[in-house]
């Protein structure tokens, strides 16, 4: 006599449960601060997923007289008017004079709208929370703007705080220079 249907169905489903591979155990008890890798001036930097408004190529700026040296101009973005400025000058002081820097990054927090020039953008990378690093020396150049980091391909990335690069009077007075200021008042 045959076999029925229902019988070579339970035949079917004993055959799978031997075969069948267990489902990986997702590792939720774990915390994962994710972000972008990139660098600022030669620094290799993470930025937390969230922080950033964007990444784009860095547009043509409209160099405005006066301002800050790290003040590159400003561009137009989305319907409006977006500051670029030089992260070379921004944290190292000094201008860049190798290949252009092609990408920026797009800080839109309450009191600063700019964009930041990037010398390299990577990828977004994950790590356990429990491994970062909140004593590990920082480049004195980002020190002050940076809150711990994790150590990745035998390098230690820190992670730039938004946040307190925003809260900086130095970056967000970006107005002219008194050097300016006083040539145009003793000019009059």
């Amino acid at each position: 006599m045959g076999v029925s249907a229902l019988e070579t169905l339970h035949l079917l489903e004993r055959s799978y449960v031997f075969d069948a591979v267990q489902a990986p155990v997702a590792d939720s008890d774990s915390l994962r601060w994710v972000g972008t890798s990139l660098s600022i001036a030669g620094m290799p930097l993470l930025v937390g997923e969230g922080e950033l408004q964007e990444i784009i190529e860095t547009p043509s700026v409209t160099a405005i007289p006066g301002t800050k040296p790290w003040v590159m101009g400003v561009a137009s973005f989305k319907g409006g008017l977006l500051p670029i400025l030089s992260g070379d000058v921004l944290f190292r002081n000094r201008q860049y004079t190798g290949r252009v820097r092609d990408y920026c990054m797009i800080i839109n927090r309450s009191g600063m709208h700019c964009g930041i020039t990037l010398s390299a953008v990577q990828r977004d990378l994950k790590f356990p929370i429990e491994q970062r690093d909140m004593d590990h020396p920082v480049d004195a150049d980002f020190a002050m703007f940076c809150l711990g980091g994790f150590k990745h391909d035998g390098r230690f990335l820190a992670v730039l705080d938004i946040d307190k690069l925003a809260a900086d009077p130095n970056i967000g007075d970006a107005s002219a220079s008194e050097i300016f200021s006083s040539k145009v008042n003793s000019d009059d």
